[in-house]
């Protein structure tokens, strides 16, 4: 088989690739399945990470991909003035919600992580989750590396979190726990996540979900399966898009939302955090 008649073959085997943005459309049963994180130790780690590489009283934080916008939440709550990004409707309309309930303003934004703008700049950028890994080209992780650092002011830094590289090749000891239960007043929220289909050839994986949340009076168990191509984002290809957008410097790695923990292959790294700052850029 020719090479151009491989890549066509690879070509179709991607779009016909699985894709699912179930978990997004429905934002409160995805916010009880992640419930366990820990928003304000994992805000005290974020901005103790920017203050270690210079930013150490922010004034404005942005949230790119954003989902409920918890963290964005709590960083008002802390006198910071609060914006977030999603491209998912039904996700913001949640956001916006919580925002409501918790007399909170914390501005938010439909917009795709490649192409957005802010009104005014902001000393901090965080992506976290793994949101990252939608970028599933080079020319995306550019664009959206791009327009984060064209909302940051000069020496504001922004704190990427993703998949520890572990993750896509020890199949026994997995950094990230692969089925979790959730209980609530309400409700009992049972997720089961897997990463699937890994290509190191293409450097994709597929992330594949299912949560069930049953209801305790009233209402049906509900099943949410979700499965998405993303980009494995490994540290040399990201060294990679970070020098072609022409924005940012690498200041740090860490293996979790603290300074505390550098990124290796102990078992307390268990994320890729990457912190980069913006470099002075032409108008």
């Amino acid at each position: 088989m020719s090479s151009s008649a491989r890549k066509r073959t690879t070509d179709r085997k991607r779009d016909k690739a699985p894709a699912s943005h179930a978990l997004y459309e429905n934002p409160r049963i995805y916010d009880l399945g992640f419930g366990f994180r820990d928003i304000p130790r994992e805000c005290d780690g974020l901005l103790a990470i920017a203050a270690r590489h210079g930013v150490k009283a922010p004034r404005r934080v942005v949230d790119i991909a954003c989902g409920p916008a918890h963290h964005l939440r709590e960083y008002s709550r802390r006198g910071l003035e609060a914006l977030g990004v999603d491209v998912n409707a039904e996700m913001i309309a949640y956001a916006r919600h919580l925002n409501r309930q918790a007399h909170l303003a914390v501005r938010l934004r439909k917009a795709d992580m490649r192409r957005f703008r802010l009104p005014a700049r902001v000393d901090i950028a965080q992506c976290l989750f793994d949101s990252f890994s939608h970028c599933m080209t080079d020319a995306d992780a550019v664009a959206t590396l791009r327009c984060a650092a064209a909302a940051l002011r000069p020496g504001g830094i922004m704190i990427l979190e993703l998949t520890h590289p572990a993750d896509y090749f020890e199949r026994d000891e997995k950094r990230t726990v692969g089925r979790w239960i959730q209980r609530y007043d309400d409700v009992t929220v049972k997720t089961r996540f897997q990463t699937t289909a890994i290509d190191p050839v293409e450097e994709t994986y597929v992330k594949s979900m299912v949560i069930d949340a049953a209801y305790r009076v009233g209402r049906e168990t509900k099943r949410i399966v979700d499965r998405q191509l993303h980009r494995m984002w490994l540290r040399g290809g990201f060294r990679n898009v970070v020098a072609l957008s022409g924005a940012f410097e690498i200041v740090g790695w860490y293996g979790d939302l603290t300074p505390r923990i550098p990124l290796s292959m102990r078992p307390a790294s268990w994320r890729m955090v990457v912190a980069l700052r913006r470099r002075n850029m032409r108008p």
